[in-house]
């Protein structure tokens, strides 16, 4: 005996197509904005703590006395942003002490680290403070601290109630292109989140921030300052 079993297969109407594929563009047009901010932020924060953790190398190593004058340069132009460490070696350094000279945080690119550039990094993603060369250089007890070029030129900001020089701003291009290419320097002044700060120490003592902003209603800040990561 054969039974027969009436199936009632029905596809898809082209209206209900029409409802799915408006549900899913809705969806992901809600989501867009949040996963653009969140690609912002990762690529900010990765590179804060890859400038952090090049600043803590140099540091440690002038410290120990391995390279007992060392130098981070940072190098902003109209595509990227390049950070490059550089250090005097003990037969150098001593060298230029015995001669009477003391050693110089320049922005030359020679004549001063010649052959003694150890690490790059470099991101097309982000903007500081300056659209020109800033160095900061370190050296055992902070007998040589200097900083010259644009991170000489600091303003004084207030970082967790005390006020510095010794900080580097990172925010996003798009944040930056609205300012000449350079990154405010507070929430009331332009800066936008996703931003970052390193901050240092003459000793080499480095820490990390991250921009809070307070708005009222209207869209207006009313507070903005850094908290600790």
């Amino acid at each position: 005996m054969q039974v027969q079993q009436d199936q009632d297969i029905k596809g898809f109407s082209l209206l209900e197509l029409l409802v799915v594929v408006a549900i899913i563009a809705g969806v992901s047009a809600m989501a867009y904005p949040n996963f653009s901010s969140w690609t912002k932020d990762r690529e900010i924060r990765k590179v804060s703590e890859n400038v952090a953790n090049l600043l803590t190398t140099i540091s440690t190593q002038a410290q120990r006395g391995s390279l007992p004058f060392v130098q981070l340069y940072v190098k902003p132009s109209s595509t990227s942003v390049e950070f490059i460490t550089k250090g005097h070696s003990a037969a150098q350094y001593n060298s230029n002490l015995n001669k009477g000279t003391a050693p110089s945080c320049s922005t030359a690119t020679s004549g001063v680290f010649d052959n003694n550039e150890f690490d790059t990094y470099e991101s097309t993603e982000i903007a500081v403070q300056f659209d020109t060369v800033g160095t900061v250089c370190f050296s055992k007890d902070g007998t040589y601290y200097q900083t010259n070029g644009k991170l000489n030129s600091n303003l004084n900001i207030t970082v967790e109630g005390k006020v510095t020089k010794n900080y580097l701003i990172i925010c996003s291009k798009t944040n930056a292109a609205k300012k000449g290419n350079k990154c405010p320097l507070t929430g009331k002044d332009g800066l936008e989140k996703p931003a970052h700060l390193v901050k240092w120490s003459r000793f080499g003592n480095i820490s990390k921030f991250k921009l809070f902003v307070t708005k009222n209603k209207d869209g207006g800040v009313i507070t903005s300052g850094w908290t600790r990561q």
